[in-house]
């Protein structure tokens, strides 16, 4: 398995143990890509460290610049999903995101995210 697939299942699983409501975290300004990530499809570390509890895979997208990749898609009780999404790191062709997204009410939002910078 790689590390990006292993990141965003220990993610999916950390999500799975704790799927309390989501809430959203405030307003959070969605800057644009960093210049050193635009157009090479990965999450530098300043990008990461904007991505809070409660965005929207669309809020996501807009500070990465990328969707990544959906590794995954859980069905939780009441009809909700807990959805997977593996990510590349600018630091590394080793390293991986993973961000778990849940559909607590509504859109798809973050409930929980993991790097490994390699």
């Amino acid at each position: 398995m790689s590390l990006r697939r292993t990141a965003a299942a220990v993610v999916l699983s950390l999500s799975l143990v704790g799927t309390g409501a989501v809430t959203s975290s405030g307003p959070a300004s969605a800057a644009a890509p960093s210049d050193r990530a635009a157009g090479k499809g990965c999450v530098s570390k300043a990008e990461y460290r904007k991505i809070k509890k409660g965005m929207t895979i669309a809020k996501v997208k807009r500070i990465t610049g990328t969707n990544g990749k959906q590794v995954s898609k859980t069905a939780l009780p009441g009809g909700k999903f807990v959805v997977g999404r593996a990510y590349k790191v600018c630091t590394s062709k080793k390293g991986g995101v993973g961000i778990a997204f849940t559909n607590q009410t509504g859109p798809y939002k973050v409930a929980s995210k993991a790097a490994a910078w390699r």
